[in-house]
Order: structure tokens, then sequence, then C-alpha cells
């Protein structure tokens, strides 16, 4: 087994065990896209009843695998609306020309996402 597949082996490993202890895992990579998260959820599904991913922000990705997972990523959500939210604020002291429709924008679309999770059903 070369270096680079021993490393995703490893990296599939802490994202398993993160899922059974926290009943969620995280990816903070760019890079990583649906594609990879089908091929992880394809390899992991055999250990796991059930297996989400989300994306919420290009950077923050999630898997979720029980319901205290997803009450953790509800509220890592509503963590990133409370930085729109200032950031929204910020703007428009700074700045009448700001484009404060797109922080409202976004804020919305991670209020569905977080609706759309407590609606998921883990059994």
């Amino acid at each position: 087994m070369n270096d680079l597949q021993q490393e995703y082996v490893q990296w599939l490993d802490r994202l398993s065990s993160d899922l059974r202890s926290q009943g969620y895992a995280s990816v903070l990579n760019k890079e990583f896209v649906e594609q990879d998260a089908t091929i992880v959820i394809n390899r992991l599904l055999p250990e796991f009843a059930y297996l989400m991913y989300i994306e919420v922000e290009s950077y923050k990705k999630y898997f979720i695998a029980d319901y205290s997972g997803r009450n953790t990523v509800v509220k890592l959500i509503d963590r990133s609306i409370d930085h729109k939210k200032t950031a929204r604020i910020r703007a428009l002291e700074n700045s009448r020309l700001t484009d404060h429709l797109t922080f409202e924008e976004e804020i919305n679309r991670l209020k569905s996402l977080q609706h759309l999770l407590e609606q998921s059903d883990f059994e």
C-alpha cells in the first residue's frame, strides 16, 4: 500500500471514529466535493445504519450518523448564522454601498439547511 492510500485509510478511520463517538464528523476542506462524499458514504455505510452528508459552506462539510450529531451540526449552523448576522451589521455600519442582501441570502440558506436537518429521521 502506498503512502497516499495509507493516509486515506487513516483519515477514514478517524472519520469513522468521530462518527461513532460524536455522531458527526467535519471535513474542513474546500477541495472535498460531493463525489468524494459519495465514495466515503459507500465505504462507511456498512458500519452505520444511517449516514448523511451536508455542505454548510464551501469549506465546512459534515457527515452525520445520528440524532446527537444532527443536533450538534444544527448548533454549528446556528453559529454560522450568528457570524453572518454580525458581518451583515458591520457591513451596514461601515458602508451603505455594501450589498447586505448577500448576507441575508446566506442566512436564509443556512436556516433552510437547519430546517432540513431538523426534519431528518435517523431511524
